[in-house]
C-alpha cells in the first residue's frame, strides 16, 4: 500500500491535536533535520504531556520518524505529509475519496479520486525525495530557505510550479488536465482518461497527431511557456482520440536564459520519436519557426 493510500485510510483516525502536532513538525522542518521536542511543543501550542502523548500516537500510526541521538527530534514521513495535504483538501471540499492508483513514477504518484460533487479527478502527489536532492535541485533550480533542501520543500515547490504553469496553459487553450486545486505537494486536476504516448503502438494518423502536439506547444509558447520535458512519456493519448500534455513542473518561461535551447530540445525529442516509431519526418528548424510564429 502506498503512503497516500495509508494516509487516506488513517485520515479519520487522526484527531485535531494530532494534526496540530503534524503541522508543528512541518513548520520546524524548515530549520531542522529533526525538529526538537521543545519546538514541537512550542509550535503546536499543546502542553508537554499532551504533545508527548500525541507524538506517541503519531509514531504508532507511522506518520513520522523519531530520533533519540544526539537529541530527541521528529520529522514527517511521506504518509504524515500526505495526511496533512489530504486533510486540507477534504476541509476545502475539494476531495471526498481517494481511489485506485493511475500511475507511479520516480517523482510522483497519481490517483483516481472523487470530489464532494462526485466528479472524477486525478490527484498527483509529488515525491521528489525518491531522487537525489542534489540532482533535483540542479535540474529544477530549487533553492530552499536557508540553503536547506528537504524532500517536502522540493515536493511542495514542484506542485506549486506545476499548478501555476498548468493554469496558465489551460487558460491559453493548451490541452492540459484542468488544474483544480493545489495544497502542499499535491495537485488536483481533471481526470486523465488515456495512455501515455510511449505505450501506444499505433495511431490512425500519426502525422495529424504530431500536428496536434505541435499546435499545443505553439499555444503554450504563445502564453509564454515552454514545457521543458516534452516527450512520449508526457503526452497522453485520450480514449476520445485527443491529446493531453502532462507533467509541467519543469516548465520555464520565455524569459529563462536557456529558453531557446529548452524549446529546441523539447521539439527535437518529439520529432525524433515520431520519426523513429511512426516514420513521420519533419524538419526541426521549420518546426521551431512554426512554434515561434
Amino acid at each position: 500500500m502506498s503512503s497516500a493510500e495509508r494516509a487516506a485510510k488513517l485520515l479519520l483516525e487522526v484527531g485535531p491535536e494530532e494534526f496540530r502536532v503534524l503541522q508543528a513538525i512541518e513548520l520546524g522542518m524548515a530549520n531542522f533535520s529533526y525538529v526538537p521536542l521543545e519546538d514541537v511543543i512550542k509550535f503546536s501550542g499543546l502542553d508537554t504531556s499532551e504533545a508527548e502523548y500525541r507524538l506517541r500516537e503519531l509514531d504508532r500510526k507511522d506518520l513520522l520518524h523519531r530520533q533519540t541521538d544526539p537529541y530527541l527530534g521528529y520529522i514527517l514521513n511521506y504518509t504524515g505529509y500526505d495526511c496533512l495535504a489530504l486533510n486540507a483538501l477534504a476541509k476545502a471540499s475539494v476531495l471526498n475519496s481517494l481511489g485506485m492508483p493511475l500511475g507511479v513514477g520516480k517523482e510522483a504518484d497519481i490517483f483516481d479520486a472523487l470530489t464532494d460533487a462526485g466528479v472524477r479527478v486525478a490527484v498527483k502527489f509529488h515525491r521528489l525525495g525518491r531522487t537525489s536532492f542534489r540532482e533535483t535541485r540542479k535540474k529544477r533550480g530549487y533553492v530552499a530557505r536557508g540553503g536547506r533542501v528537504t524532500w517536502h520543500y522540493q515536493s511542495r515547490l514542484a506542485a506549486e510550479k506545476e499548478f501555476r504553469f498548468m493554469k496558465q496553459a489551460f487558460e491559453a487553450g493548451v490541452s492540459v488536465p484542468e488544474p483544480i486545486h493545489q495544497n502542499r505537494h499535491v495537485v488536483v486536476m481533471g481526470y486523465i482518461d488515456g495512455y501515455n504516448l510511449i505505450d501506444v503502438d499505433s495511431l490512425d494518423d500519426p502525422g495529424d497527431f504530431l500536428n496536434d502536439i505541435l499546435l499545443n506547444a505553439r499555444r503554450a509558447h504563445g502564453a509564454g511557456i515552454i514545457h521543458g520535458d516534452l516527450s512520449g512519456y508526457n503526452v497522453v493519448v485520450q480514449k476520445n482520440g485527443t491529446i493531453l500534455l502532462i507533467d509541467w513542473p519543469q516548465a520555464v518561461t520565455l524569459e529563462h536564459p536557456n529558453a531557446e535551447a529548452i524549446l529546441r530540445r523539447d521539439i527535437k525529442n518529439v520529432l525524433d520519436y515520431f520519426e523513429r516509431k511512426f516514420n513521420v519526418v519533419r524538419n526541426l528548424d521549420e518546426t521551431i519557426a512554426y512554434i515561434n510564429s
